[in-house]
């Protein structure tokens, strides 16, 4: 059932919200998916003598953009592939330390 309200003076049918996320979310995501490509292209076209493909961090994103084409858990399975393993022990040897920690840079 639409939605109806005046617009200088007459009624007027406003659209009905889509049925399905798919179709609220079609635009952006179709969005999201232009500006990725058109990052990779200005990557590729401005890339140094070796090209993107000598970069460890291009295939990273190549791994990643093709394993948003899989089914399942997609965030996971990036966030993974850009993160480090974790270790339990990383403070016991030293690790890194944030600059707003309180215990930070010997002070």
């Amino acid at each position: 059932m639409a939605a109806r309200g005046r617009r200088h003076g007459r009624k007027t049918a406003c659209t009905a919200m889509p049925d399905s996320l798919s179709d609220q979310r079609f635009l952006a995501i179709r969005s999201l998916i232009v500006e990725l490509a058109a990052a990779l292209d200005r990557v590729e076209r401005h890339a140094g003598a070796d090209g993107p493909a000598g970069d460890a961090r291009w295939h990273l994103l190549a791994a990643a953009v093709e394993r948003l084409t899989r089914g399942g858990h997609r965030v996971d399975d990036i966030q993974g592939l850009f993160s480090d393993t974790y270790d339990p022990g990383w403070r016991a040897d030293g690790g890194p330390r944030l600059a707003g920690s309180p215990n930070c840079c010997d002070r």
